[in-house]
């Protein structure tokens, strides 16, 4: 059973999370704090470029460190690796040039 939500532990992950958003921003993605009563707060990030290329990132303890999470439960890197995740991000949202095809 998942430990309860805490009001510390949802705004130690807003933190984490606002930390990561404005790096992904500053890389040119636009990406949005979500926030939800009795949930962690998760983050939108889009590709301008192509809109349809989103993910939801949130950011949980893991016995007793926190990390970056994908969508699908599977952890990104340790939210202390904050430049891991942006570009593991971008990469994941990037779009293929007709070039590189």
């Amino acid at each position: 059973m998942p430990e309860p939500i805490t009001p510390a532990m949802a705004d130690r992950a807003a933190t984490h999370l606002t930390d990561l958003q404005e790096l992904l921003q500053d890389l040119g993605l636009h990406a949005r704090l979500l926030t939800q009563d009795d949930r962690l707060p998760r983050l939108r990030v889009i590709n301008p470029e192509a809109t349809t290329l989103s993910e939801i990132i949130s950011a949980a303890p893991r016995e007793d460190r926190w990390l970056f999470w994908w969508s699908w439960s599977a952890p990104i890197t340790e939210v202390a690796h904050l430049a891991t995740a942006a570009e593991r991000i971008c990469h994941v949202l990037a779009t293929v040039s007709p070039s590189a095809a």
